[in-house]
C-alpha cells in the first residue's frame, strides 16, 4: 500500500471535531426514540426505529454516529417510511471486538440488524463511508435490499485517503470549515451551534480503525455492472471530501442510476437542504412502487 505522510493526524482530529460538535444544540432537536439493542456479529448494535411503512436503513458515516443524521431529514422520511437508524460497531451505543473492520464486516453488520428485526428487504441510505457500506450490502445481499440511496459516495477509497491526509494537516477550525462551501457558510452564521449532537464523544481509537478500513476497500468498480437495483446519488456540488467525480462515475457504473447534485452542497449536505433531500428521496423510493417493493417485518 502506498505509504501516506499523515496517516494518524486526520482521525484524531476528525475525533476533536465531533467533540466539538458534541455540546447540546437547541435549534435543531427532535424528540428520539429509545435506543434499543440488537445481538450482531458477536456484539451489540444500538438502533432506532421512527415512522411506518416500507423500511429505510440509514447507514452513517465515518466517525459519525446516528445522533448526527439530521434530525429533520429524518423526520420527514418517517412520514412515509420505518426509519431505522443505527451506530456502527464501536460507534456511539454499539460495541465492538477484536475483529479488524472493514466494508464487508460493516455490511454485515448491517444485515444481521436486519435479520435480528426480521425484516426480509429494506431500501438503504448510505452518506459518505455509509454509502460504500451500501453497496458492499447491496451486492452481498441483492435479495435483501430495495432501493440505493448513495449521499457523498464513492467507487473506491484511492482519493479519499488522499484527501482525509490533507485534512490531517488542518486546525480544527479549518477542518470544520470544510464542511460546507465558504459562500454558503458566510451566509448562515450560527449553523455549527445548530447541528446534531453525538450523544457520545468518538473513541480516536474505533476512529483510527474505520480509517484503516476505508485505506484496505478496494472498491467496487468491477462489481457494479452487475448491481441491478434502482440507486439515487446525491452529492454537493462543493462536496471537498467526495467530490462529485466519483458520483458521476458512479452513475456510469451503474445500470441506471439517477444523479442529483445540489448548488453550493458540501459534504454536510443534509444540514444544508434536509426538506429538499427528503422530498428528492421520498419521490424516488416511491416511483414504481411495485418493483421491489420491500416487506414490513415478519411476525416475531
Amino acid at each position: 500500500m502506498k505509504h501516506h505522510r499523515f496517516p494518524r493526524l486526520a482521525p484524531l482530529l476528525l475525533a476533536l471535531l465531533l467533540v466539538i460538535l458534541s455540546v447540546p444544540c437547541r435549534g435543531n432537536e427532535f424528540s428520539k426514540p429509545p435506543v434499543n439493542q440488537a445481538p450482531v456479529n458477536g456484539i451489540s448494535l444500538g438502533y432506532r426505529v421512527l415512522g411506518q411503512g416500507p423500511p429505510l436503513l440509514l447507514i452513517t458515516g465515518y466517525g459519525a454516529t446516528m445522533d448526527v443524521w439530521d434530525p429533520t431529514l429524518v423526520e420527514r422520511l418517517a412520514l412515509s417510511f420505518q426509519v431505522i437508524a443505527f451506530d456502527n460497531r464501536g460507534m456511539g451505543t454499539s460495541s465492538a471486538s477484536e475483529t479488524s473492520f472493514s466494508y464487508a464486516l460493516f455490511a454485515s453488520d448491517a444485515l444481521g440488524l436486519l435479520d435480528y428485526l426480521r425484516i426480509p428487504s429494506a431500501h438503504v441510505l448510505g452518506w459518505s463511508m455509509g454509502s460504500c457500506i451500501a453497496q458492499e450490502l447491496a451486492l452481498k445481499a441483492p435479495h435483501r435490499t430495495g432501493k440505493l440511496i448513495l449521499y457523498a459516495s464513492a467507487p473506491d477509497s484511492t482519493e479519499i485517503v488522499k484527501v482525509l491526509d490533507r485534512l490531517g494537516t488542518l486546525k480544527p477550525e479549518e477542518l470544520m470549515g470544510m464542511m460546507f462551501p465558504k459562500p454558503w457558510l458566510d451566509g448562515h452564521p450560527g449553523i455549527f451551534e445548530r447541528l446534531p449532537a453525538p450523544a457520545q464523544a468518538p473513541d480516536p481509537a474505533i476512529i483510527a480503525r474505520q480509517r484503516k478500513a476505508i485505506e484496505q476497500w478496494t472498491g467496487t468498480r468491477e462489481r457494479l455492472g452487475t448491481l441491478h437495483k434502482d440507486t439515487l446519488l446525491l452529492v454537493g456540488e462543493e462536496d471537498f471530501i467526495t467530490p462529485p467525480a466519483h458520483s458521476l462515475a458512479l452513475a456510469g457504473l451503474i445500470p441506471g442510476a439517477w444523479l442529483v447534485k445540489f448548488r453550493q452542497g458540501g459534504h454536510w449536505l443534509m444540514y444544508q437542504s434536509p426538506e429538499r433531500m427528503a422530498r428528492i428521496i421520498t419521490s424516488f423510493l416511491k416511483t414504481n412502487p411495485d418493483q421491489g417493493e420491500p416487506q414490513p417485518p415478519t411476525a416475531q
